[in-house]
């Protein structure tokens, strides 16, 4: 009799145990899909069409992304293709790019554009077949990535640009700020800026450089440490946020504290919010890269493979400069 209990308590605990990993299963496959709707309802919306291709970032980089697309579409309309985006966004945490690589693996999508941040070197993306998927990159050049072709800025071309349009708005003062990225290590960085710094030395020499790095501290965001490093700057003349979210924040600042119209911001970016405040004359100039043509020339240099069998390795986005008129 006790034998038989005890058969009957192992089966009970069995089954209990089963029933969780079966639990747990759902659970996951569940999760994957609500990551995944986004995307495959797009694609499933447009299942008629020859080819499939998946735009790949985190999530930090939707609004940029959204751009691309944007640009991609454009470039698509002779092409029998339908694009969406992935970021595998979540609640809970950000997607690493090595996941997102492997979805569009599973998607077996005929081509990809990935937003690279330089931090990963995802393993190459193989359809079902186990063939290769071409793949195109923008954001950071990685050159151990098996990639198709490369989007991007040339560094030297921005930094000569940016610092031509330094000496023009420049007055008396011969005073710039720079506000640098948090990750000043990036190798594009270092050659934009030291392109500012060996033009501005040549063309007037007389120009002195602070560089300013945002930070948070005990008691302040970096908007509030901003804010006050801006207050307390005196002869404060030119300030160069050098990238689309600086720009955003001294934009900000600029106008919490009164400034504008008295410190001229010499800004970067693309965004309908970088555009507002240059429309608003709080930020002086605006150097754009275009993110609707790299869109555009990441989707031709794809169908440039997938119909002749050969890309360009490397195409340069287009730089514009956004200023007042009369301003040569």
């Amino acid at each position: 009799m006790f034998a038989f209990k005890s058969k009957i308590l192992r089966f009970s605990i069995i089954l209990f145990f089963t029933a969780l990993v079966g639990i747990a299963f759902v659970f996951l496959v569940v999760q994957f899909f609500s990551l995944s709707s986004k995307t495959t309802d797009t694609l499933q919306k447009d299942s008629d069409r020859e080819y499939n291709i998946l735009i790949l970032g985190k999530n930090s980089n939707e609004a940029y992304l959204e751009r691309v697309l944007a640009g991609c579409r454009n470039a698509s309309q002779n092409f029998n293709t339908a694009i969406g985006i992935y970021t595998g966004k979540s609640e809970v945490s950000e997607s690493s790019m090595q996941s997102l690589f492997d979805y569009a693996s599973y998607l077996s999508a005929d081509g990809v554009i990935a937003y690279m941040n330089g931090d990963e070197i995802p393993e190459p993306l193989l359809n079902r077949e186990r063939k290769n998927i071409p793949l195109v990159t923008i954001g950071t050049y990685i050159p151990d990535l098996a990639q198709l072709s490369y989007i991007g800025v040339n560094h030297t071309e921005l930094g000569k640009i940016t610092a031509t349009e330094i000496l023009s708005l420049l007055g008396s003062g011969n005073k710039v700020i720079f506000i640098a990225p948090a990750k000043k290590n990036d190798s594009n960085y270092s050659t934009m800026m030291n392109t500012i710094l060996t033009t501005l030395s040549e063309k007037n020499p007389s120009v002195t450089v602070k560089t300013l790095v945002l930070q948070s501290e005990t008691h302040f965001s970096r908007e509030d440490y901003l804010r006050q490093k801006l207050a307390s700057e005196e002869n404060l003349e030119l300030i160069v946020p050098l990238t689309e979210e600086n720009t955003i924040l001294v934009a900000q600042s600029i106008r919490d504290l009164n400034m504008a119209g008295k410190v001229k911001v010499l800004g970067f970016g693309d965004s309908d919010e970088c555009r507002s405040y240059y429309e608003k004359n709080i930020v002086s100039e605006l150097i754009c890269v275009k993110t609707e043509d790299i869109g555009q020339k990441a989707i031709i240099e794809l169908f440039e493979f997938l119909n002749n069998g050969y890309a360009n390795s490397y195409v340069s986005a287009d730089i514009e400069v956004l200023k007042a008129e009369g301003r040569e």
